[in-house]
C-alpha cells in the first residue's frame, strides 16, 4: 500500500487508504454525526475481539485477584463510585505486602451518582499481551484515525472498561482536552472495541449526533443523561452493535453511557489517540519492547510516541532525545515514501 501511495500527498494518501478498505460510509458518518460503528466483518480480523476479551479477563484476574464473572456480573455489580476504576480494597493486600497503607477510594464528584457509572477501568494494557499491539495496528482503525488526526497521531492511552449491573448513567462529556471554543478539526480520536454485545440493557455507550460541530462541551444540565424511561433514548443515540464491532468518534463528540440492567459484563477496550502536540496520558517513549517495533514496523513506533521529544532536564538529554526521535521519524517517512511535511498540514 505504501508503494502505491508514494506519489500522493497526505490527504490523497489518507483517502486512498479509506477507499481500499471500503470505509467511505464510515467516514461519512464521522463527518456528519461525529461517530461511526464499523461492523465485525471489517473490524474484527482473526477473531481479534475474542482474543482481546480472553486476555483482559486474565489481566483483570492478575491485577485484582478475582476472575471477572462474565455470566452474572456479580464481581462488578453496583460498585461504589470510583475514579478511574480505582478500588482501595482490591489494592489493600498489595499495599500491605509492601508495608504501606492502602489508599482510600477516590469518589466521583457527579450529582446523583449512587454507584460507578463505568465499573472497573484498567489502564496500560498494551504491555500485557501482544494482541493489543495488533489491535492498535488494525488497518480500519488506523485508516480512520489518520483521516481524523493525521499520520503523526500518537497513542495517549489504551485501557479496558468492565461494567456489571449498575444504576448510574455515565454523564455526557467530550474527550477534548483543550479550552473552549473547541477547534472544528479533531485533535483526539477515541476508538472503542466492543468486546461484548452493546445494547440498552447491557449499558451501551451513546453519543449525540452532530455535537462535534458545536465546538463546545456540554453544560452541567446538558451532561445529565436521562434514564431511558424518561426520554434518554431521544437525547443521545445508542451505539448498539454486536461484539467485534469498532466504534470511533471525533474528540469533540458528546458521549456517555446508560446503566446496565442485564446480568453479566459489558467489556470494551479503548484506544485513545491524539495529535502529537497534546500531552499523552500514558508514557511509551523508550519503554516498548524492540521486538514489537520490529514486527509491526515504523508506524507502531510513531504511534507509541517514539517520534516525539519528551521533557528533558539537561542539554545532553535534549540532543539525545531529539536524535532518537528523528531516527524513528526518518524510518516512518521512508515507509510512507514522503516526508511528514509542514506542521500546518492537518494530515501530518
Amino acid at each position: 500500500m505504501a508503494e502505491a501511495a508514494t506519489a500522493l500527498d497526505p490527504r490523497d494518501r489518507a483517502w486512498n487508504d479509506v477507499c481500499e478498505l471500503g470505509l467511505e460510509d464510515y467516514v461519512a458518518d464521522l463527518d456528519a454525526k461525529g461517530f461511526c460503528v464499523i461492523p465485525p466483518e471489517i473490524a474484527n480480523p482473526n477473531n481479534l475481539a475474542d482474543r482481546m476479551l480472553a486476555a483482559l479477563l486474565d489481566i483483570a484476574e492478575q491485577r485484582n485477584g478475582e476472575r471477572p464473572d462474565v455470566v452474572t456480573g456479580a464481581t462488578h455489580a453496583n460498585r461504589p463510585p470510583l475514579l478511574q476504576g480505582f478500588d482501595g480494597q482490591k489494592f489493600a493486600k498489595e499495599a500491605e505486602m509492601e508495608g504501606k497503607d492502602a489508599p482510600p477510594p477516590i469518589m466521583l464528584k457527579e450529582p446523583n451518582v449512587v454507584d460507578s457509572p463505568f465499573g472497573d477501568r484498567m489502564n496500560l494494557i498494551l504491555y500485557d499481551n501482544e494482541v493489543f499491539a495488533e489491535a492498535l495496528m488494525n488497518p480500519p482503525l488506523l485508516a480512520l484515525v489518520t483521516y481524523l488526526i493525521g499520520y503523526s497521531a500518537v497513542l495517549s492511552s489504551m485501557g479496558c472498561w468492565m461494567k456489571g449491573p449498575n444504576r448510574s448513567n455515565f454523564p455526557l462529556h467530550s474527550d477534548s482536552a483543550v479550552p473552549e471554543p473547541l477547534p472544528p478539526q479533531a485533535y483526539q480520536a477515541q476508538c472503542t472495541y466492543l468486546l461484548t454485545d452493546f445494547n440498552r440493557e447491557n449499558g451501551a455507550t451513546c453519543a449525540v449526533p452532530g455535537s462535534h460541530k458545536w465546538c463546545r462541551k456540554p453544560t452541567e444540565r446538558e451532561a445529565t443523561l436521562l434514564p431511558y424511561e424518561e426520554g434518554g433514548k431521544d437525547q443521545a443515540v445508542l451505539l448498539e452493535a454486536p461484539a467485534g464491532s469498532l466504534a470511533i468518534w471525533h474528540g469533540n463528540t458528546w458521549h456517555g453511557a446508560f446503566n446496565r440492567t442485564a446480568p453479566g459484563l459489558r467489556v470494551s477496550a479503548t484506544v485513545y489517540l491524539v495529535r502529537p502536540f497534546i500531552r499523552p496520558i500514558e508514557d511509551y517513549i523508550g519503554k516498548v519492547p524492540q521486538h514489537l517495533i520490529d514486527k509491526y514496523g515504523p508506524r507502531l513506533a510513531i504511534l507509541l510516541q517514539h517520534g516525539c521529544v519528551p521533557e528533558y532536564s539537561t542539554q545532553g538529554d535534549r540532543v539525545s532525545f531529539t536524535q532518537r526521535a528523528r531516527k524513528y521519524v526518518a524510518a516512518y517517512e521512508e515507509s510512507l515514501g514522503s516526508a511528514l511535511g509542514p506542521k500546518k498540514d492537518l494530515y501530518h
